[in-house]
């Protein structure tokens, strides 16, 4: 029994039953964060994914679970986030994915391993970092924001660390911010799958796994989302800080 379960995930999903054992805790936990936090998904998933499948899989999968799960919270954001903003930030991002996704084909799997890494890292430098109290809302600064999240969609599925930036400040309401970065994450996701069709970087191996899993990303984020706001800011900004740093260091193991 499990031998034929081994074979045929190995053929249909290009994985063999432990590594999809792996990636599937690996979705549930990274889901779970995505739906207390409104971000985090692909910037836990891609480097530990990367740890039983290929840079190029672990990025595209993450990609098509934010296209699967972008719309249970988008529907609730229209009413209280900033639209105008959000919707320059998310059109400049779509612009720039392709620009990500263009460099993620041509380079080799361990130049790309590097890249994640250093994304990784630097998420959770810069969030460290002293943050301004107000939000700069100039008009370089926006596209600043959009362009890097952009690349960093198209090369990793992480137009998050530019965005979290962004949004989670002191005088911005957690919600707000949730809000404000699903919306964003779904408009990129929905353009970086558009153009991954297109460059022919979608197999039918990557469609049965995400299809597999995609069931443990809807509850994981149904449960992370059951305890939004049941926690006081301060412990839901930890909660951001952990993840960066949960990531960092499993990119640190990979790349040693």
């Amino acid at each position: 029994m499990i031998d034929a379960l081994d074979i045929w995930l190995s053929t249909h999903a290009g994985l063999a039953l432990l590594p999809f054992l792996s990636i599937c805790l690996i979705v549930a936990g990274a889901a779970f964060f995505r739906g207390l936090t409104g971000f985090g998904y692909a910037i836990l998933s891609v480097p530990l994914v990367s740890l039983v499948a290929t840079p190029t899989v672990a990025v595209l999968m993450a990609i098509l679970m934010q296209l699967i799960i972008g719309p249970f919270g988008v529907r609730q954001a229209r009413g209280i986030i900033d639209v105008p903003m959000v919707a320059k930030i998310a059109a400049i991002a779509c612009l720039t994915t392709p620009l990500g996704l263009w460099l993620l084909d041509i380079v080799s799997a361990d130049v790309a391993r590097l890249i994640i890494t250093a994304i990784a890292i630097g998420s959770f430098l810069a969030f460290m970092m002293k943050r301004p109290q107000t939000m700069n809302v100039s008009p370089l600064h926006i596209t600043l924001v959009g362009t890097i999240s952009g690349l960093l969609n198209g090369f990793a599925a992480m137009p998050g660390p530019p965005v979290v930036l962004h949004f989670v400040r002191k005088q911005v309401p957690p919600a707000v911010s949730r809000g404000s970065m699903i919306t964003i994450f779904f408009a990129t996701a929905a353009m970086a799958t558009l153009v991954a069709f297109w460059r022919d970087m979608v197999d039918i191996q990557l469609l049965v796994l995400t299809a597999l899993t995609c069931p443990l990303m809807i509850g994981g984020n149904h449960l992370g989302s059951k305890y939004f706001g049941a926690v006081s800011e301060p412990v839901w900004r930890g909660f951001v800080m952990v993840l960066l740093a949960i990531a960092a260091a499993v990119a640190l193991i990979k790349l040693l």
